[in-house]
C-alpha cells in the first residue's frame, strides 16, 4: 500500500518545485512512485501540555503556551494546521468533504467542508491575534479508504479543493502527507509549530 506522500512548496510567489510537488501540481496530484521524506524526524516522547481535540467537522484554534492540539484517524478528511510562530497561535481543521455547496442541509457546519472551514480557521487565528497571510500550514489525509476504490474520490477531491484554497487564500503550505489508503493521527504543538504524525503499522514521527 502507498503510505502517502508529502512535499514542500509556497502556495503563492515564488516557488521552489520539487518532482514531488510537480507530481502533484501538474498531473493531476497523482502521488510520486518514490516520495521524499527528508523533512521527517523520529518523532521524541510526548512532552506535558495543554491537549485540545479536534472531532471530525471540527476546529480550533488556541494561543495557549504549551498547547497541543489533536485529532485522530484522518482517512478521506483532511486536516488542516495552522501555526503562526511569530505570536505562537495554532489551529487546525479537521473536514470531511470539500464543498458546502452540495449540502442540502439548512444550517452548515463550517468546519464540515474546506470550502467553509479553511477561512473559519483563518479568523479563528485572526481573532487570537495571529496572521494567516505569515503563517505555516501543513496538510494531511486525503486517503483511499475502505478497499481503496473509493467510488466518490472523497480523498482526491479534498486534496484538490485544498489546492485551490491555499491559492485562493494566498498561504504557505510547508508541508504535505496525503493520499495513500491508511489514517493518519495529527498532534500540532503551539511551542515550535511542530506536527507528530501516527500511522498504523509505521513509526510515528515529526513534521
Amino acid at each position: 500500500m502507498d503510505p502517502g506522500y508529502h512535499l514542500n512548496f509556497r502556495a503563492a510567489g515564488q516557488k521552489t518545485h520539487t518532482r514531488a510537488e510537480e507530481s502533484v501540481i501538474n498531473r493531476n496530484h497523482s502521488a510520486p512512485s518514490n516520495p521524499p521524506f527528508s523533512a521527517e524526524r523520529e518523532a521524541a516522547p510526548n512532552s506535558a501540555g495543554r491537549g485540545l481535540l479536534v472531532g471530525v467537522a471540527d476546529l480550533k484554534a488556541t494561543d495557549l503556551p504549551h498547547a497541543a492540539i489533536t485529532t485522530y484517524a484522518l482517512g478521506s478528511c483532511l486536516g488542516v494546521c495552522c501555526y503562526d510562530r511569530a505570536n505562537r497561535i495554532g489551529g487546525m481543521l479537521h473536514a470531511m468533504l470539500p464543498d458546502s455547496s452540495q449540502s442540502a442541509r439548512r444550517e452548515l457546519k463550517s468546519a464540515m467542508y474546506l470550502d467553509t472551514g479553511v477561512p473559519a480557521l483563518l479568523q479563528s487565528v485572526i481573532e487570537l491575534g495571529g496572521d494567516p497571510k505569515h503563517s505555516e500550514f501543513k496538510v494531511f489525509g486525503g486517503a483511499r479508504v475502505g478497499d481503496g476504490t473509493d467510488f466518490f474520490n472523497i480523498g482526491s477531491r479534498n486534496v484538490e479543493a485544498m489546492t485551490a484554497l491555499i491559492h485562493r487564500y494566498d498561504l504557505e503550505v510547508n508541508y504535505w502527507h496525503v493520499g495513500g489508503q491508511t489514517n493518519r493521527t495529527i498532534t500540532l504543538y503551539l511551542d515550535n509549530g511542530d506536527v507528530r504524525l501516527r500511522m498504523p503499522g509505521r513509526q510515528e514521527f515529526i513534521v
